[in-house]
């Protein structure tokens, strides 16, 4: 049960990070602006499924860290 916890956790801290550099990054497959959080900052077409893949890593982590069996 530790370890499946301590994996939960390396998911999270991995996939966060990748996702972080992902949406901070500002290469040429970012799309267009969906909306503006600053005049250097929005929101891009690029950054959705970036998004959702994060959110489906962190459901594989919840899922992991709830995770009983032997």
């Amino acid at each position: 049960m530790q370890r499946r916890r301590l994996i939960a956790i390396a998911i999270y801290l991995i996939v966060s990070v990748l996702a972080l550099f992902l949406v901070a990054g500002h290469g040429p497959w970012t799309g267009r602006v969906l909306f503006t959080v600053s005049q250097s900052h929005g929101m891009h077409t690029g950054d959705i499924p970036v998004i959702l893949l994060w959110l489906a890593g962190m459901a594989c982590s919840v899922a992991l860290w709830r995770d009983d069996s032997p």
